[in-house]
């Protein structure tokens, strides 16, 4: 069972009605689709590289100071499951396209029903992008360690995207760009996808896949807009709201709702080229 049948399996009552419609592209996203194939977003190139002890010395230092971390279970010697902080799961490796977080449901024991990690792998490749893509992959940890932390799977990697975007900024402007853009390709391979399934047969899994991804990034970028807008006491407030998220205090849903971020109002065509204008 790969990982995202599992959490699709964990949610699967979980499940939003306006991303459940047989139209999987209404005129807005045909739009946006339209649009950003026109403007063709340039391919991020990174010819800079870093240390992997400077990336994680820099999001220990962020989380520490912003957004403190709850311990996580994960599965020690003998696979027994023990709590401890998700900087001591983190292994680097080569040859990676991409970066995730190994987990699965523990079936018995204390943390029965709860959710353990294996460990959370970074690509070995490290430039200035990977600050925003270790602190995505543990935001997940925080997330995902408690199953009732979402209350539709659409919006699983809605967090972990804002806080990426977030610790871009923190570091420089054109980081923040860059990453921007990794976004903005993020949506259109989405929309692509959508329409190639669009007239044909599918399985659940794929086109859960791209909606999941396509609604968690537009409510990303809208949560970000919010965010980089608002000031220095609004911001301590809104990620102290994402800690309560961690700390099981409130679901992603209640604190969407709080930022008024929806999928019908993240998905306006206005706004997302709003989004692209600034940053592309």
């Amino acid at each position: 069972m790969n990982k995202f049948t599992h959490i699709l399996e964990m949610t699967e009552k979980k499940k939003d009605d306006s991303l459940e419609s047989h139209i999987l592209l209404d005129d807005s996203l045909k739009r946006i689709k339209k649009y950003l194939y026109d403007i063709r977003i340039d391919e991020y190139e990174e010819k800079s590289k870093d240390d992997k002890k400077s990336v994680l010395e820099y999001d220990k230092r962020f989380f520490k100071e912003n957004l403190p971390l709850q311990k996580i279970i994960v599965f020690g010697k003998d696979d027994i499951p023990i709590k401890t902080n998700p900087f001591k799961v983190i292994e680097f490796r080569s040859g990676l396209d991409t970066s995730y977080v190994d987990f699965s449901k523990i079936l018995s024991g204390k943390y029965r029903g709860q959710i353990g990690f294996d460990e959370i792998v970074m690509q070995d490749k490290i430039t200035k992008l990977s600050y925003g893509q270790l602190g995505h992959e543990i935001v997940h940890t925080q997330i995902e360690k408690n199953p009732n932390s979402l209350e539709s799977f659409y919006n699983r990697e809605v967090i972990s995207m804002f806080i990426e975007l977030v610790i871009s900024e923190s570091l420089d402007k054109s980081i923040l760009d860059n990453m921007m853009r990794e976004r903005f390709k993020n949506v259109n391979e989405c929309l692509v996808y959508l329409s190639y399934y669009e007239d044909c047969i599918y399985t659940y899994d794929e086109i859960s896949k791209f909606r999941c991804y396509l609604s968690s990034a537009l409510k990303a970028l809208h949560l970000y807009s919010v965010y980089q807008t608002s000031n220095k006491y609004r911001r301590i407030e809104i990620l102290s709201l994402v800690e309560d998220i961690f700390r099981n205090r409130i679901t992603v849903e209640k604190f969407l709702n709080r930022m008024n971020v929806t999928y019908d109002n993240s998905k306006d065509y206005e706004l997302v080229k709003t989004y692209v204008k600034k940053h592309r």
